[in-house]
């Protein structure tokens, strides 16, 4: 057949393990609530460090290891306003930072 190419040798190829910490996160994007423009991040808390748990700045709630949120950081202020949100809570969140 003209056009066709060869197959590769099934044996040689390589397999890596699916990390899914990395498809339950989402790239970075912008939201603007009260007319502050926040940068958004959805992510599995998987990466998280052991024992690490953030407190969500909506309910006073520890957000634990590896459950999904929303980390947030005011794009004029910078990333040191980041807060952790559970997801519920970002959607009532008014667009104030304390």
């Amino acid at each position: 057949m003209v056009g066709r190419r060869p197959r590769r040798n099934a044996a040689k190829r390589e397999y890596r393990e699916l990390d899914f910490s990395m498809i339950r996160t989402t790239l970075p994007h912008s939201e603007t609530k009260r007319g502050v423009e926040f940068q958004v991040q959805q992510s599995s808390g998987a990466n998280a460090e052991e024992g690490k748990s953030w407190k969500c700045p909506v309910c006073q709630i520890d957000i634990e290891q590896g459950l999904a949120h929303t980390v947030a950081w005011d794009l004029h202020r910078g990333v040191e306003t980041r807060r952790h949100f559970h997801k519920h809570c970002w959607k009532l969140f008014d667009g104030m930072l304390t």
